[in-house]
């Protein structure tokens, strides 16, 4: 979809449009997604680095490092483990906050430990 050039859309729209069909995913599947391991995290992320070279028109062999940071810098991307980690410390943060069973739960078996 992000690669069809008939259609005329920008990068803007194209890496919103990924954002939300693919990143809303991760978004939704994170507590499953962290416990995944380093090899099935990076091949999401070689997913996540194939759409993104699509929508900013990078050459296939532009080295990993560089996608990432112009996803950032232009599609405010993360990386998948980046993300990751970020929806669990804002889950975390939310569970201290607002009284979330299973957060208390683990805090407490983290103060024992």
């Amino acid at each position: 979809i992000l690669s069809i050039k008939k259609w005329g859309l920008n990068q803007n729209t194209l890496g919103n449009l990924y954002k939300s069909l693919v990143g809303s995913i991760l978004d939704y599947y994170f507590p499953c997604l962290n416990s995944f391991s380093e090899n099935n995290t990076k091949k999401l992320q070689a997913i996540q680095n194939t759409a993104v070279r699509s929508i900013l028109k990078l050459k296939y062999d532009t080295p990993s490092n560089i996608v990432h940071h112009e996803a950032f810098n232009k599609l405010k991307l993360l990386t998948v483990s980046n993300r990751l980690f970020e929806l669990s410390e804002r889950y975390v943060g939310t569970g201290l906050s607002h009284s979330i069973p299973l957060v208390e739960r683990l805090v407490k078996e983290y103060k024992y430990e």
